[in-house]
């Protein structure tokens, strides 16, 4: 989809304190063969609920953009994990508070694309931006934290380790007369275009042969996807060389597609963000599939904060507009992957 006048205006992000992953390694929660293939530094730790997480990302995005609040009138939160309460809307709390208790001319909903939050909610809210002339801003939000008694960080997946965080951006459509300026904190990035495409056969990797359950938490124990995994293998005629190749296919769809609707091509990217996973995961799933300068990416920093869940790319975003990493020109690449699978991309601009 080759988005028309549709513009980032403010981004945000929360990050809370860096654990060494040395620490885990020592105290036996994590094996070193495995904290050898991944490569990571440091992860990140909260102990604020994920929808606290995501109210300070959204406050902190809207004074980037300057944006008035009454303006915002789509929010869509992307999460992976639990938000803190069942049959509960967090993604309203996040607008509730962002936004000082404003109503919505639109909806304020969760969207669960798992590891896929951030691109999702961002490729969603563009589509209704460019198709609603009565939706002139949108909020978008993800958040992810892990708490230990419910999923074991360290050991979740295979060349994987989660991460607490949130990631923010305001998308706004039109930059003619009335249109507000980004804050002196803030950035205008033009979205030139989105890209998604799933492979739902895929789905049983993270399902094993666990049969559904009629109640959450019925399993006592942390979960550890890797299990169901295994499970999933056991079974035929998948195998991890075979799944690889549909990952690799997925991101090379995607990122071809948005490329080529953005009129770009890999080398006209000065910045690529992929997931924030391990160096093995990270070489055969991305950089060598893409050609990918490991410069030209944000995976090392990455290494040191984690696998945020659903705010992978809308922090990764952040991080580079607050870091002054952008220059005017500047094409960045945001590369984001679900469980599932989905698969997505979008291609930004610095103005």
């Amino acid at each position: 989809m080759r988005c028309e006048d549709l513009w980032i205006t403010g981004t945000g992000s929360v990050l809370g304190d860096l654990v060494p992953v040395a620490e885990a390694v020592a105290d036996g929660r994590y094996a070193p063969a495995d904290a050898a293939e991944a490569g990571l530094v440091s992860v990140s730790h909260c102990e604020e609920p994920a929808p606290e997480l995501a109210v300070r990302a959204g406050r902190a995005a809207l004074r980037a953009s300057g944006e008035a609040a009454p303006r915002i009138a789509l929010h869509l939160h992307g999460a992976c994990w639990f938000q803190g309460l069942d049959m509960w809307s967090a993604a309203c709390r996040v607008a509730d508070e962002v936004l000082g208790g404003a109503p919505l001319p639109g909806l304020s909903v969760q969207v669960s694309a798992l590891s896929n939050g951030s691109l999702a909610c961002l490729e969603l809210a563009a589509g209704l931006l460019a198709g609603r002339p009565d939706v002139p801003a949108a909020l978008v939000t993800a958040a992810d934290r892990f708490h230990p008694a419910g999923l074991d960080r360290w050991n979740f997946d295979s060349g994987v380790v989660l991460g607490d965080g949130a990631g923010a951006a305001v998308l706004t459509r039109g930059t003619g007369p009335g249109s507000v300026e980004p804050g002196a904190a803030g950035a205008r990035l033009r979205l030139l275009s989105c890209a998604s495409w799933s492979d739902p056969g895929l789905e049983g990797l993270q399902r094993g042969t666990t049969p559904p359950s009629d109640r959450p938490g019925a399993d006592p124990r942390p979960l550890v996807v890797r299990e169901r995994a295994r499970q999933f293998f056991s079974l035929g005629p998948h195998t991890p060389a075979s799944v690889l190749h549909r990952h690799v296919e997925g991101v090379h769809r995607v990122v071809t597609t948005a490329l080529r609707d953005a009129g770009s091509t890999v080398d006209d990217l000065r910045w690529v963000v992929t997931p924030f996973v391990g160096q093995a995961v990270f070489r055969a799933g991305y950089a060598d599939v893409l050609g990918l300068d490991h410069r030209r990416t944000l995976h090392e920093f990455g290494r040191r904060v984690g696998h945020l869940g659903s705010a992978d790319q809308l922090v990764g975003l952040d991080h580079l507009v607050r870091g002054g990493e952008l220059r005017p020109g500047d094409r960045i690449c945001l590369i984001g992957v679900g469980a599932g699978f989905t698969f997505s991309a979008a291609v930004l601009e610095a103005a």
